[in-house]
């Protein structure tokens, strides 16, 4: 049985409302664990995860969808308004690399949220820099980059277990 276009259509905007809704509820959650590094800032990025899988089960338009949500709400919830442009210029960094990497047969999920991971610290540490004309800010982009080639690895395992499981429902 074919479904129509726009049954499918359907099922693409509800499922990524409901990767939206997740990711908002993952980035609560990853606000009240606390983490034994001593970098301030440094997150797990749970609810990148949710960005993640829509790029993987959709798109990179569908994974901004997901992104614009997370970002916006769980500033205006969460974190206040102005840690919002340090979530938008790393998460969209980081969704321009993935998006541009996913085509490549050579890396699986795994790799693709790692370079994210590093690409998001990166873009939220060029902002801060930029913002507060504080180039020292940059030296603090090397430990963001590594605390995001494990957490990154985290993530995309977890999507590479994760997404074929989704497919029949996306």
């Amino acid at each position: 049985m074919t479904q129509s276009p726009n049954s499918r259509a359907v099922r693409r905007l509800c499922v990524s409302g409901v990767l939206g809704a997740l990711a908002l509820a993952l980035s609560y959650l990853e606000s009240l664990i606390p983490l034994p590094v001593p970098l301030p800032g440094v997150k797990l990025g749970l609810g990148n995860l949710c960005v993640l899988l829509a790029l993987y089960l959709y798109s990179w338009r569908w994974a901004g969808l997901v992104l614009a949500v997370k970002a916006l709400l769980s500033s205006l919830l969460f974190a206040g308004l102005g840690a919002l442009p340090y979530a938008l210029c790393g998460g969209c960094l980081a969704l321009l690399v993935m998006a541009c990497l996913k085509p490549c047969r050579a890396l699986s999920p795994v790799g693709v949220s790692i370079a994210g991971a590093a690409a998001h610290g990166l873009g939220q540490v060029l902002l801060g820099a930029w913002l507060t004309a504080t180039p020292q800010l940059l030296m603090y982009a090397t430990p963001l980059m590594l605390v995001g080639l494990c957490t990154g690895g985290a993530l995309g395992w977890f999507v590479l277990w994760c997404e074929p499981r989704l497919r029949r429902f996306a």
